[in-house]
């Protein structure tokens, strides 16, 4: 299958990048062991899969799609710092693991890697292509780091409206598949308007994927999910679950659910998920899934390219959206 080549190119790919640097013991191990878990390697294979959806040949797409992996890596590694998480892909974070000052100049250091490497794109792509994804992923780390400010204004605030977590949603993640999809366009040589048109899509189902991936934090089984079931109500994460049910429940059930947020207390969190279940916090958020998703499938519909490859890319969509039920 096309997904699982790409996987094999990109699990190479990484490998080779990483291949006999130094020091090993304080930076490329843990790199390593970070990037070695795996991951489900979703927005470098919709990079790919945009290539080859406008006519492009992967193989010079795949510096980009090791960028955008080393870029999304950089940003889960600072993330786990600011949010005080413990797990990653089922083992401890690198700052729980290696210590925080490891774990931030190994951030920092993934992120220079995904830079370093868009420079091939020069000689496989030529100077106006790789000019176009740079300037793509130069302003994606813009626009991160304004998603995480207004993560982190929650968690001092602890007030949000829906729209604002929309916004949040649209920068911290939906902007990443985003311009995973246009930049794997521009490197297959679609023009701006097409490629601009696969990324509005991919925002959309970026959206819906990380609506869905909080729901599967409440309602989905630890081994699989690789973090700890609960975990974004301890981080107080501004997910539209949270919010939504913060906006409709009682002082008295919100202080208990406030009281959830810090030191992570599986009775607490327990207490919490009751009070967001009678509120039907979750329902409506997975309402908001499936109108993003549906969103961002019938921009796609509209967008002429390989045939064989946009029903790849819809069912690969939904596979991941529609995860959780």
């Amino acid at each position: 299958m096309r997904l699982e080549r790409y996987v094999e190119m990109l699990e190479e790919a990484w490998r080779e990048r990483l291949k006999g640097r130094e020091p090993a013991e304080t930076l490329y191990t843990p790199i390593s062991d970070f990037l070695g878990r795996g991951g489900k390697r979703l927005r470098p294979c919709l990079c790919l899969l945009a290539c080859e959806f406008v006519g492009g040949d992967a193989e010079k797409a795949l510096p980009t799609a090791l960028s955008v992996e080393l870029f999304h890596n950089f940003s889960l590694v600072h993330d786990d710092i600011e949010d005080g998480s413990v797990l990653r892909r089922n083992q401890p974070t690198l700052h729980i693991k290696y210590g925080l000052p490891i774990a931030v100049n190994a951030g920092d250091a993934l992120y220079a890697l995904c830079l370093e490497t868009l420079c091939e794109n020069e000689r496989l792509l030529g100077v106006e292509r790789a000019w176009r994804i740079f300037c793509e992923i130069a302003a994606l780390g813009v626009v991160l780091a304004e998603g995480q400010a207004l993560d982190m204004r929650f968690k001092q605030t602890k007030q949000m409206s829906i729209e604002e977590v929309l916004l949040l949603l649209r920068k911290k993640t939906g902007r990443l598949f985003a311009v995973s999809a246009a930049c794997g366009a521009i490197a297959g040589g679609a023009p701006y308007e097409l490629a601009s048109l696969l990324g509005e899509a991919w925002e959309s189902i970026g959206v819906a994927f990380q609506v869905r991936d909080d729901v599967l934090n409440l309602k989905g089984e630890e081994r699989a999910y690789g973090k700890r079931i609960g975990e974004d109500i301890s981080e107080g994460k501004p997910t539209l679950i949270l919010v939504h049910c913060l906006q409709r429940c009682s002082q008295e059930e919100k202080q208990r659910i406030l009281a959830a947020i810090g030191e992570y207390d599986a009775e607490k969190i327990a207490d919490a998920v009751e009070i967001i279940e009678k509120h039907r916090s979750i329902e409506f958020a997975e309402k908001i899934a499936d109108d993003f998703l549906h969103k961002g499938l019938e921009t796609l519909k509209k967008l002429e390219g390989n045939e064989s490859v946009k029903a790849e890319m819809e069912e690969f969509a939904r596979f991941f959206v529609e995860r959780v039920r």
